[in-house]
């Protein structure tokens, strides 16, 4: 996607208010067509957000939120479920790992995990068909804490759930409900603004491609993602700010809103009163901003269910620091398969504490994966916005002692040691050290969690040292094996995670465990002629012998070229001579 348009490119939308702009449904056909393809052939990155890591910090800080939920002097009614809503829930895996992580810590949350309902969401029906079919699912739609609900989140106002057939709408829900949404706010309409010589302006938008052949249809045009190109224009807001969004958000959002953009059109201007000789340039401060007005719709929409009362928890590439807004320049749009912008979360914190909620935000800036937590209390009230340290600081203090238990979760489990780090600690070992030590593999392991993910990536470095593997270390990767095949979550049949594992546990002389993962490996993902032979080796080294001659017969038959397995079926059947002679 190009930010400025060729002189020859072909004009498919004049220029309009972004959030109004057919990227936007451009986008949506992407996700629609592609389906769960978008992750499980690579074309949209995951793994910062759907590994085992993550789930169980997710896991930690939901954990802490229930804390204070149920010290407060109006506790949660544990008679009642407690709703988990992931927005956008992509390809599942993310839902899988916090689910997984939630029943390792059941006995240490003073609710019932039983009433935990997770309820994975997205606006594509056809991920929500792999969701209801996915075997790594099934235990927890039967045990009814996981549901699904087609949900366009800008603009559907209730949940349908398709498991129960309960129908969630505005202000159904008796308790608080936990928002969760990886790399949504940035797909999510946004809005364009920027300041110039201390007026607010407005940023519209016009899109075209090179490639729009006027024969063509329009979905065809919208379509081709990587064809569009994008110009922008800038005109002065003359209207009042408060009618800005009329009709367009629920009304004490236009409020909201309204003092959001005051507030950084007052940051951005300098007061000639204060001026000193040397600012003299600083009258004509600028600045150029996006407003997340498609999240900030889904969050009015999704905390009405509770009545006002919900946790959201965000990760998301963006900025927070309002010196990044400075100066004048067109909003960056990353092409990544689809497309996507950075998430604006001090305009989310803004508008949360609007709504006398507040915010936890990460201290990490300039980072690809950022989490922060936002809490909405229930009230809706319209207070001063403040721009002072200290102000904001007097107004959240009774609240941060509220939820103590969350911000003590968030900085355990964010703050100190982030989804972020350790995403870049595991490539960074993997695209800076040739050959990891066992020792530091096992270590990386275990702090993953035994991320099967993390395991396929490093299975060439660990499997090449297990003929040196101490006893200790060999006793680590044998408890740990269960673990990795318990995080496995099927989406593409090229990373034949059980195989691997058959590999190592041949590697480490578990020859029964080897076979039964080379079994699930077929199940899973095809019969190969590969496994056949290993099978064959396996049942071998026990000593079945007539095990060991199917499973190479068999690997003949699938490639009969395969030289490894010949050599071996001879082997055995000169064996089988030599004891008859």
């Amino acid at each position: 996607m190009d930010n400025n348009a060729s002189t020859n490119c072909r004009i498919f939308e004049d220029f309009k208010r972004c959030s109004e702009s057919k990227m936007w449904q451009l986008m949506m056909d992407f996700y629609d067509e592609k389906g769960i393809n978008s992750w499980s052939k690579g074309i949209v990155p995951s793994f910062v957000t759907s590994n085992a890591f993550i789930g169980r910090c997710y896991a930690r800080i939901i954990a802490g939120y229930i804390a204070d939920l149920c010290a407060m002097k109006n506790p949660i009614d544990k008679s009642e479920p407690l709703y988990l809503i992931e927005v956008g829930g992509g390809s599942g895996k993310f839902a899988f790992h916090v689910l997984k992580a939630l029943e390792y810590i059941r006995d240490r949350i003073d609710f019932s995990v039983d009433h935990i309902v997770y309820i994975l969401t997205d606006f594509t029906e056809s991920n929500i068909k792999v969701w209801e079919q996915h075997p790594a699912l099934k235990s927890f739609v039967e045990s009814n804490r996981l549901d699904f609900a087609k949900f366009e989140a800008v603009n559907d106002q209730c949940l349908q759930l398709r498991r129960s057939g309960k129908i969630i709408t505005k202000g159904q829900v008796k308790n608080p409900i936990c928002i969760i949404a990886n790399y949504v706010i940035d797909t999510l309409s946004h809005d364009i603004f920027r300041v110039h010589d201390g007026v607010l302006q407005e940023g519209l938008v016009s899109i075209g491609t090179q490639d729009f052949d006027d024969a063509k249809e329009v979905k065809e045009f919208l379509g081709a993602v990587s064809n569009i190109e994008t110009k922008y224009m800038y005109r002065d807001i003359v209207e009042n700010l408060e009618d800005y969004y009329k009709n367009v958000v629920a009304s004490p959002d236009q409020y909201h809103l309204a003092r959001i953009l005051e507030g950084y059109q007052d940051y951005f201007t300098s007061n000639p009163m204060t001026m000193t000789s040397n600012d003299a340039e600083s009258a004509r401060d600028s600045a150029s901003f996006l407003l997340p007005i498609g999240f900030i719709k889904a969050l009015r929409n999704l905390s009405d269910l509770s009545n006002g009362k919900a946790l959201v928890v965000t990760g998301d590439k963006g900025a927070l620091n309002l010196e990044r807004f400075r100066g004048l320049s067109d909003p960056h749009i990353a092409f990544h398969g689809s497309f996507s912008v950075m998430a604006n979360f001090h305009a989310i914190q803004q508008y949360c504490e609007l709504r006398e909620g507040f915010a936890i935000m990460s201290q990490q800036d300039d980072v690809s994966l950022m989490v922060n937590a936002f809490v909405l209390c229930g009230s809706h009230n319209c207070p001063t916005i403040f721009t002072s340290i200290a102000d904001e600081d007097e107004m959240n203090s009774s609240l941060r002692k509220t939820y103590r238990h969350l911000i003590h979760a968030f900085e355990d489990n964010i703050e100190y040691f982030s989804p972020n780090d350790f995403y870049l600690m595991q490539r960074s070992l993997r695209e800076e050290t040739q050959n990891p030590s066992l020792p530091t593999l096992v270590s990386l392991l275990k702090l993953s969690w035994w991320d099967c993910e993390v395991f396929f990536k490093f299975r060439e470095n660990i499997i090449s040292q297990l003929p040196r593997v101490t006893v200790g270390l060999k006793n680590e990767l044998l408890r740990g094996a269960d673990m990795i095949w318990g995080n496995y979550y099927h989406l593409d049949s090229d990373k034949d995670v059980a195989f691997e594992l058959g590999r190592m546990m041949f590697g480490l002389q578990m020859w029964k465990r080897a076979i039964d993962y080379y079994q699930l490996s077929m199940s899973l993902c095809g019969e190969h002629h590969v496994t056949q032979h290993n099978m064959g080796l396996c049942y071998s080294s026990l000593g079945f012998m007539e095990k060991s001659a199917a499973c190479f017969e068999r690997s003949l038959e699938l490639k009969p070229e395969y030289e490894k397995a010949k050599k071996w079926l001879e082997k055995i059947k000169d064996h089988e001579m030599a004891s008859l002679a």
